[in-house]
């Protein structure tokens, strides 16, 4: 029987689930089949049975590249992505890594090392083609590939109660079902960076003009943001919104909520390759996103922190759905059977050079 290749994907894995740390949850679930798959954590909550990176165990850690065949790299963290990088090349190990993201304001001389660094892994996987505009990397190394991996549906749990409850009020009341979501609430060039703000405001706007909408809105972590959340709950308070507004920051599956919703939106002011907008596409969901990066097809643009423009797209979509349309029921899905093999081919082809 052929040996199964060792697979070591290291970054933030799931709790808390951000973009990253699900994508990786869904990689392994995809190949653990086909491949030994082996994980570093590098989130800051500490999981029994998974080596976590900030025990600062070098000897663990070293024992973990040396015994894999390929290094996978999913780091958000600076430092730990060029530590990995350094450490595969050490143990002459083939080293994948993907750039989920890469900042606007990351200036000379780090964006030249950060380059070096890169260059160091046999393939690089770029989630949207703006990344290559902001770092020099070796061309025929680099793969343009999203992040996005269907939901495992059956793996996700239902909705809390109480926000299934308070959907289906809406629903009983006729009113479309608009999510959104954010990993953390915090500025970006002087903004809220994933458009909080922004919702409430089109929330207003929306019920002012008499259209039934209700609009559910999901913070992963408040960590060093209670402040904020607690001002925003205080503005839908005092915009008598708390009927049509929820603003809610529990462990929940997104992809349930997107499941249970008609409309999402991505109202960001900077991005990587979001993966709300693909799980709510994937879903046949109406998806408006600002128009920050380059979005997937099927995406319904506004133009970035332009609350008429957004207001303008969601109102037409509110007003089709309202009229019994589906908007996203024509959207083409990609087969499970087609992420699967091209990670198949990217691991089997890298050990072959």
């Amino acid at each position: 029987m052929k040996k199964k290749l060792k697979i070591l994907i290291t970054g933030p894995v799931a709790p808390p689930a951000g973009g990253i740390s699900i994508h990786i949850q869904r990689l392994k679930y995809l190949l653990e089949d086909e491949f030994d798959i082996d994980l570093i954590d590098e989130s800051g909550l500490r999981k029994p049975g998974i080596y976590n990176m900030r025990t600062a165990n070098i000897f663990t850690y070293f024992k973990k590249v040396a015994a894999a065949d390929i290094l996978f790299i999913h780091s958000g963290n600076r430092l730990f992505k060029k530590i990995h990088l350094l450490t595969g090349r050490l143990f002459a190990k083939k080293i994948v890594t993907t750039i989920h993201g890469y900042g606007n304001k990351r200036s000379q001389p780090f964006r030249a090392i950060d380059s070096w660094f890169f260059s160091l892994a046999h393939k690089i996987i770029l989630v949207n083609t703006e990344i290559s505009n902001k770092v020099s990397l070796p061309l025929d190394r680099c793969i343009l590939k999203h992040a996005f991996l269907p939901p495992v549906m059956k793996n996700e749990p239902a909705l809390p109660g109480s926000i299934a409850a308070w959907i289906n009020k809406a629903r009983e009341k006729k009113e479309v079902i608009i999510c959104a979501n954010a990993s953390r609430l915090t500025l970006f060039n002087n903004q809220d960076l994933y458009g909080l703000d922004m919702s409430i405001e089109v929330t207003r706007r929306l019920l002012a003009k008499g259209l039934g909408i209700s609009f559910v809105y999901t913070v992963s972590s408040t960590l060093n943001s209670v402040d904020i959340f607690n001002k925003n709950l205080q503005l839908i308070n005092d915009l008598k919104l708390q009927d049509h507004f929820m603003l809610i920051s529990e462990k929940l599956s997104f992809v349930r909520l997107i499941e249970n919703a008609d409309i999402v939106i991505r109202p960001t002011n900077t991005d990587g390759d979001a993966l709300t907008i693909r799980e709510a596409i994937f879903l046949g969901k109406p998806t408006i996103a600002s128009d920050v990066v380059e979005r997937p097809v099927n995406s319904i643009l506004f133009k970035t922190r332009d609350i008429d423009d957004l207001e303008l797209k969601l109102e037409e979509q509110v007003k089709k759905i309202q009229l019994g349309a589906n908007p996203g029921s024509e959207v083409k899905k990609t087969p499970t059977e087609d992420f699967r093999s091209f990670y198949i081919d990217l691991f089997n082809g890298v050990t072959l050079k």
